[in-house]
């Protein structure tokens, strides 16, 4: 998959251009849309995120000036306005979706996977465990790991179990589980499972250096911050996978 971001706003571009670029997709970005209508000459793209108020070239008129070069690509609309006009009149044109602005992280996702023809339920090879006692920290993973095979548990006991009984590539630990500490449980598993690349999560930064003396791959604050998350998977997955 080949995708081209058009927006003249620079964050826009920076952020865009990193979420695709850790979820494995090769991704552009120009800012406005004679630039546009020169790399679609030059290059083939599957899906173009396209601005809708921009100086020179609007979002509408770059829509109608790429859909003549590569008609079989997809289209979506990106504003941070209300131009419910503008956006139906782009459905119409051939564009395929509309986003809001600032974006949903899982949005952005579901349009790869559910718009444009990325097999659903197909894994990228990690295989992940999530150790946490807070639900909505499971929850998280699960949505923001999606692509991968991840397991989810709530204790020491859950986490000894699983380990034990399959390989995963890579476990992400809390550091305070109600039935024993994350670091007992590290050390469990590191002398079950030899060389198990753990990351240890908590929302007590006094305890990073209690993790470092185990030997944890690395360690992760709460709250969470995403690229860093997704940048650490993304390169462990191409060690081991690519």
């Amino acid at each position: 998959m080949n995708i081209l971001i058009i927006d003249d706003e620079e964050v826009v571009r920076s952020f865009l251009l990193r979420i695709f670029s850790l979820k494995g997709v090769k991704v552009k970005a120009v800012e406005d849309g004679a630039k546009a209508i020169e790399a679609v000459k030059a290059e083939h793209f599957d899906i173009f995120f396209v601005d809708v108020m921009m100086p020179g070239l609007n979002g509408l008129e770059t829509l109608r000036e790429l859909k003549k070069i590569s008609p079989q690509s997809k289209y979506v609309m990106m504003t941070g306005y209300a131009v419910d006009d503008i956006l139906k009149e782009a459905v119409r044109e051939g564009a395929s979706i509309s986003i809001k602005k600032p974006f949903d992280i899982q949005q952005l996702t579901d349009i790869l996977e559910n718009e444009f023809g990325s097999q659903k339920g197909k894994k990228s090879g990690l295989k992940i465990l999530v150790v946490d006692d807070d639900p909505i920290v499971l929850s998280f993973f699960r949505k923001l790991l999606r692509d991968y095979e991840v397991t989810t548990v709530a204790s020491g006991k859950e986490a000894l179990e699983q380990v034990e009984a399959g390989d995963f590539d890579l476990l992400f630990l809390d550091i305070s589980l109600k039935d024993m500490s994350g670091l007992e449980l590290c050390n469990k598993i590191l002398r079950a499972k030899p060389g198990t690349e753990i990351i240890v999560i908590t929302g007590d930064p006094t305890r990073g250096k209690e993790a470092e003396s185990i030997g944890v791959r690395a360690f992760f604050w709460k709250p969470f911050e995403i690229d860093k998350i997704l940048k650490e998977v993304n390169t462990l997955n191409q060690q081991k996978y690519k």
